[in-house]
């Protein structure tokens, strides 16, 4: 059956010379992975555009259950992007978060409150001129509170270790490496505070900087074990060095 759906555009893979499969978060369907015929030739030049890593489209497509691949019949943009491709900052942030999100979200589950916040965090992330080196930390802190991994914060100023595993504060130092010590690092201060509002009032050393994504992408792979190496996270830190 044909129908219609905005969707998001999370990756690409080339498996032909005009053939693509497309990783799309959709607004009907959640993450689905489609066939895209005509992709580089000369009638569907236009569709490289399209498949950019956060790129926002309409996709009419095929959708069968129980099958793996769905096939796209037509597809155009939905919102067009424009600071995000020609700005390396962006771009480097684009890449990153695509990644992300394609490890995070889950085949085929319609998630319309999630689907709206990532759609319109996107075009915020095109438009603003202030803050942009800690778009992506404010956007994995509020993807937590969507994915159900916002951290138990109700002890932060009384217990002196936050547990990454356990995601709540504890007393006592943990007997593995995954956790942060309070009182030698701002992290979770930073953590609890930052949002798109605020995001460009927060002034974050290259160290800092790093570890408090080294330190979210660790408790993001412990909570929800589907994310590798991310290959754009060395991009991203270079861009922001």
């Amino acid at each position: 059956m044909l129908s219609k759906t905005r969707a998001i555009v999370l990756g690409s893979v080339k498996i032909k010379d005009n053939t693509l499969v497309l990783h799309l978060y959709t607004e009907e369907y959640g993450r689905c992975s489609y066939l895209l015929f005509g992709a580089q030739s000369k009638r569907g030049g236009k569709k490289t555009a399209f498949i950019q890593p956060l790129s926002l489209v309409e996709i009419e497509a095929e959708h069968r259950v129980n099958r793996d691949l769905q096939k796209i019949k037509e597809m155009k943009m939905d919102t067009p992007i424009n600071d995000i491709l020609f700005n390396p900052y962006k771009n480097a942030i684009a890449f990153f978060l695509s990644e992300v999100l394609y490890n995070v979200l889950k085949m085929s589950e319609k998630d319309e409150a999630l689907f709206l916040f990532v759609h319109n965090s996107i075009r915020y992330l095109d438009t603003i001129k202030n803050g942009i080196s800690n778009f992506h930390i404010a956007f994995l802190v509020k993807l937590s509170f969507f994915l159900g991994l916002w951290p138990d914060i109700d002890r932060l100023t009384h217990y002196p270790y936050f547990d990454l595993k356990q995601a709540s504060f504890v007393q006592t130092k943990p007997f593995h490496s995954s956790y942060i010590e309070t009182g030698r690092s701002p992290i979770l201060q930073y953590i609890t505070r930052i949002n798109y509002r605020n995001m460009h009032l927060f002034r974050f050393s290259r160290n800092e900087r790093n570890e408090l994504i080294e330190k979210m992408i660790e408790y993001y792979r412990l909570h929800t074990q589907s994310i590798g190496d991310l290959k754009s996270l060395a991009v991203l830190k270079e861009v922001f060095d």
